[in-house]
């Protein structure tokens, strides 16, 4: 690490909003980032979720922007919790930064008045994962959840997989549009009806239900739009949405984060058909990887995607 290594904590939402277009730099330049670290996701997240305390870390060198660990600490009374930016409706949360600058961060986030950080959905083998703690402080790694991940690389779907997929598009007469600035409002709006119908025939909310939820995915949707980073498509059936596929995408890897169909067309695999066109464009666009996210549900295995364990990690003094 060089000696010119500048390190700062931002703490006010003012100077994280400054930031934005160097961390674009920089999340773009950054191989292994995912789109849960990027400033379209984070800074619309602390908007509509944060609270307490913003803790920053950032690392420049020569004055330019070389690394950035995206936390933030809970405070209650004697008590103190910190946590990446991101968590709880992201699927991977990570720092922007090399092996030998999470040396650094480590150090730095080991400084912050804060009795324990709980580092949440890590990709296994990150380095922020595998830096050691400094002398004073303890750690617990543990699995959380599991994310399954499908290789498109020579991907080909079974010859059956085909053939249920031509039939059930021949019977509904699908047609597919993306999103754009014009219509990306009522995309979304036709995704919050649809997921909640889904969730509603098992008579639960679904966890795009509330306001701010739905807020905070309009604020972010539109900055991946804007990025080109956005990947959502409608399916019509006439004139009329009957599916919503929601996703993301960077350098080689699309991930799929939500969708919604119309619960009334699930006996013809609407939600299959949905995946399938994503994965078609994946595959135009040269995506090495599909991303199903979180759950283990059995739809993702019928595509060949293969398990891949986030890890938890918390440091306490």
């Amino acid at each position: 690490m060089r000696a010119t290594m500048e390190v700062a904590i931002i703490t006010t939402d003012a100077a994280l909003t400054a930031l934005a277009d160097e961390w674009l730099q920089l999340w773009r330049r950054s191989p292994d980032a995912t789109p849960f670290q990027s400033p379209m996701w984070l800074l619309p997240w602390w908007r509509h979720f944060g609270s307490n305390e913003l803790q920053v870390i950032t690392l420049r060198d020569g004055g330019k922007l070389e690394a950035l660990a995206p936390l933030y600490v809970l405070r209650d009374d004697s008590e103190s919790l910190g946590l990446f930016l991101g968590t709880g409706v992201s699927d991977y949360l990570d720092v922007l930064a090399t092996r030998e600058q999470c040396e650094v961060i480590i150090d730095a986030l080991t400084k912050i008045d804060c009795q324990m950080w709980d580092l949440q959905q890590l990709r296994p083998n990150i380095p922020i994962l595998e830096t050691p703690s400094p002398d004073g402080w303890n750690e617990n790694v543990e699995d959380q959840d599991p994310c399954l991940v499908l290789s498109l690389e020579n991907f080909q779907m079974s010859t059956h997989f085909q053939k249920k997929l031509r039939y059930y598009q021949r019977q509904g007469q699908f047609t597919f549009q993306e999103a754009s600035a014009e219509n990306i409002d009522s995309m979304l709006q036709s995704l919050f009806e649809l997921h909640a119908a889904r969730w509603q025939r098992r008579g639960l909310p679904g966890v795009l239900a509330d306001e701010t939820t739905q807020q905070f995915h309009r604020d972010a949707a539109r900055r991946m739009l804007d990025a080109g980073a956005l990947r959502m498509y409608a399916m019509h059936i006439g004139n009329r949405v009957r599916g919503v596929f929601y996703g993301f995408a960077h350098h080689d890897t699309v991930y799929y984060y939500l969708s919604g169909y119309d619960p009334d067309l699930e006996k013809i695999s609407i939600g299959n058909t949905l995946v399938a066109h994503a994965v078609d464009e994946a595959i135009r666009d040269g995506a090495k990887v599909f991303d199903f996210l979180r759950g283990a549900e059995e739809y993702k295995y019928a595509w060949g995607a293969k398990d891949r364990m986030n890890r938890r990690r918390q440091m306490f003094r």
